[in-house]
């Protein structure tokens, strides 16, 4: 064995002493200097640090946690990145350009004028190789492409990116530049999409389902054939009424009035302080901005709902289900969670 090999540092949690140490010795490394060794990471743990404006170009970060790390300004430039998870971290004007970030997770992040020119966000094909599988037994569905649910991408710039396969779903997704991409097969079901740049882009199989779409972006969609539309959303009397139906089916126990149930529906921006929503199947509903402030969501199903900058604070969410809900900028202050007495269900998949 080679004694001046680099050494990969496997599951271990850093604190920001210890990765400006391993930054210095990285930065030595790259200038060629005598005493320099590569940042090289595995499955180690960084959740929470700030790490702003520090520089690990071409550094090896594989399977680590940045959960809400501060990256502003951060340069990853070339790095080796597969599957970590940037959960809710702020990237705000980091530079992955050239990255492998092959099947990184980054839901609810905030990668406004995040830059990701040529960067590689394909599936992930060495989970498998690395749990003892071998390469042609990795199948294609089950390899993870990037997951973006929830993120925050304005003004982010994916030019010459791969991206096939990458889910977006549930993304907010202002001034995003995709030029140039391979978007085939990516998910952009239930994502607001707004003045959004797709020159050149390869579109085959691209899901657009439900998408929120300016009209500039909807031709541009259209022009490569492809099906797109909005998610449906009800009038003010619509709501009213449904909400009605809805607390009398309640009040009854079911047996009078009616359930509320609208998977997928648009509510963003509605006003739904105190509103009585016990029971009712929200799922994969997009909530964003929407207020329910002291809302009744006791044993709610808002499995895989669009929460980004909702305010529930004060809302009774005992025995709700959050799994997989975008929770970005979720308000969540004096909001009761927990069991519910006598029932068994408790409050899932709040993040918090």
């Amino acid at each position: 064995m080679d004694p001046a090999a680099p050494k990969v540092l496997k599951k271990l949690t850093l604190n920001v002493g210890a990765v400006k140490r391993l930054a210095e010795l990285h930065r030595n490394w790259r200038l060629g200097r005598a005493q320099g060794q590569r940042l090289m990471l595995s499955q180690c743990n960084l959740a929470k640090l700030d790490l702003s404006l520090m520089d690990f170009t071409d550094a090896y970060l594989v399977r680590c946690s940045l959960e809400r790390a501060n990256l502003r300004g951060t340069n990853f430039r070339g790095a080796i990145l597969t599957g970590s998870v940037f959960d809710e971290a702020d990237m705000t004007g980091a530079n992955f350009e050239r990255a492998d970030m092959r099947g990184a997770v980054f839901h609810g992040t905030d990668m406004t004028r995040t830059a990701l020119a040529a960067a590689d966000l394909r599936q992930d094909f060495t989970a498998g190789r690395e749990s003892g599988r071998k390469a042609s037994e990795a199948e294609w569905d089950e390899a993870p492409a990037c997951r973006f649910r929830g993120a925050k991408l304005a003004q982010t710039v994916f030019k010459d990116a791969k991206l096939v396969s990458v889910d977006f779903s549930g993304s907010y997704m202002l001034e995003a530049d995709f030029s140039g991409a391979d978007l085939r097969r990516t998910n952009f079901a239930a994502a607001e999409l707004q003045a959004i740049r797709l020159n050149n882009t390869e579109l085959e199989g691209a899901d657009f389902t439900h998408a929120m779409v300016d009209q500039a972006t909807r031709d541009q969609v259209r022009s490569a054939q492809l099906p797109v539309g909005s998610a449906p959303r009800l009038s003010d009397d619509e709501v009213r009424d449904r909400l009605g139906a809805h607390a009398r089916w309640v009040d009854s126990l079911g047996r009078a009035g009616e359930r509320l149930e609208l998977e997928g529906f648009d509510l963003s921006g509605l006003d739904l302080s105190s509103a009585n929503l016990a029971a009712a199947r929200l799922v994969g509903c997009r909530l964003a901005r929407t207020k329910l402030k002291r809302a009744w969501l006791l044993a709610t199903d808002l499995h895989g709902a669009n929460l980004t900058e909702a305010d529930i604070s004060g809302a009774d969410l005992r025995g709700a289900d959050l799994s997989e809900a975008h929770q970005r900028g979720l308000e969540i202050a004096g909001a009761k969670t927990g069991e519910i007495p006598g029932l068994g269900m408790k409050t899932k998949g709040l993040r918090k």
